[in-house]
């Protein structure tokens, strides 16, 4: 005969007891698969910045920001430099967060410097289709560091000295701004502008380039997308026009707009967005973040807006619900508000210019539309425009 069950002990009796009044835990939610397809309002920032150029912003701290805030995928766009691509891949891919590579390429076409956001080109890759490409950033690369060189030397020999200039590199290689911002840190300049200004007097430089048709040829080679940024921006270069678009499109085959952007408006994006569908080209989203609230942090664009950008990069981006718009005016809570002419009080006292400083606390300048304050990359692109206007005027007022 069995035996039938016996009773518990008074020891398992409790601990059964404990055990059931002990709270469950609760099963975390699992991050979202790198290859997951995004939701249309699923969070995206196409054009970000991190200390391997002129951000701020380290491959940890912008991808702690990232998770933090829900972001699914991300590129990192440094200007004329890949070096911080594979960390924030690395850091980002942990968090179920995917990074585009990207690059900002400094081009020039038509007597003007053109930003090139050039996407999906991975600087791990070895391969010969990327060596027309990885040679337009060696010659960039290299062309900059000679540029800073010269510029120290020049300063130093005017008797302005820059001891403090490895510091500000902090390890990174020698370029142009890590002199300008050392000038401004040692007293010898008040900002980017009369930094780049001081440079030009005593004959140096501070700016290179590379032809738009070179990049975006070794760039398609790469298996790249090549998209121009922001081309809205009001500063000193000026906005890129339907003319300019057309003209440009005729002697090189860029693949895309930046047509939305952290300064834009309703207006500014819808026209960007008309003139790409309207040529069949790309439409990006970018915040153009370098820093901290610098000029502004990462925008949460909807994955809707550049889904087609996203899918030749590999990201599938689930389709908008039928009969909703993929965007319109007023969708971007966070655009700028509709551009109006200033008042201008003649009688009004002169206000005495403010000193803003930027994520390294060397003191920048603002963009007049916006309000925000403007990278130092931007600020020089603008600083090359005026000093290359002044040269043709220069050379124009010597003619007979």
């Amino acid at each position: 005969m069995q035996p039938g069950p016996q009773p518990a002990t008074t020891s398992e009796t409790a601990t059964e007891t404990a055990t059931e009044m002990e709270p469950k835990a609760e099963t975390p939610t699992p991050e979202p698969s790198l290859h997951t397809p995004l939701a249309p309002t699923d969070k995206v920032d196409l054009h970000l910045h991190t200390l391997a150029s002129d951000g701020a912003w380290t491959p940890a701290a912008l991808v702690d920001h990232l998770a933090a805030e829900g972001f699914r995928v991300a590129a990192v766009c440094d200007h004329d430099s890949q070096r911080s691509v594979a960390e924030t891949t690395r850091r980002a891919a942990k968090r179920g967060i995917r990074v585009i590579p990207a690059v900002e390429v400094t081009t020039r076409w038509r007597d003007r410097q053109w930003h090139l956001l050039v996407y999906g080109i991975d600087p791990r890759d070895a391969g010969d289709s990327g060596r027309a490409f990885r040679s337009v950033l060696a010659d960039l690369d290299a062309r900059l560091m000679e540029l800073a060189e010269d510029a120290r030397a020049r300063i130093e020999a005017s008797g302005r000295p820059l001891p403090s200039l490895e510091e500000v590199a902090a390890g990174r290689p020698l370029w142009p701004y890590h002199v300008l911002c050392t000038a401004i840190r040692e007293g010898h300049a008040r900002n980017l502008k009369t930094a780049a200004e001081l440079v030009t007097e005593l004959g140096g430089g501070f700016s290179a380039d590379e032809p738009l048709a070179r990049v975006v040829e070794a760039a398609h080679e790469a298996g790249g997308l090549c998209v121009v940024a922001h081309p809205g921006r009001s500063d000193s270069v000026g906005e890129m026009t339907e003319a300019d678009l057309d003209a440009m499109l005729a002697e090189v085959p860029i693949d895309g707009l930046e047509a939305h952007y952290r300064s834009y408006t309703d207006e500014q994006t819808a026209l960007y967005r008309r003139l790409a569908a309207e040529r069949g080209l790309l439409v990006s989203c970018g915040s153009d973040s370098h820093a901290p609230r610098h000029p502004v942090d990462p925008r949460p664009w909807r994955a809707s807006w550049c889904a087609e950008l996203l899918g030749r990069l590999g990201v599938t981006v689930e389709p908008v619900a039928a009969g909703e718009a993929v965007w319109e005016s007023g969708m971007d809570l966070l655009a700028e508000p509709p551009k109006s002419e200033p008042v201008v009080d003649a009688d009004a006292a002169p206000v005495a210019e403010a000193v803003v400083t930027g994520p390294d606390g060397v003191p920048t300048e603002v963009d007049a539309a916006s309000g925000q304050l403007e990278p130092i990359g931007e600020q020089l692109m603008e600083a090359e425009a005026e000093r290359a206007a002044e040269t043709v005027s220069a050379g124009s007022g010597a003619r007979p």
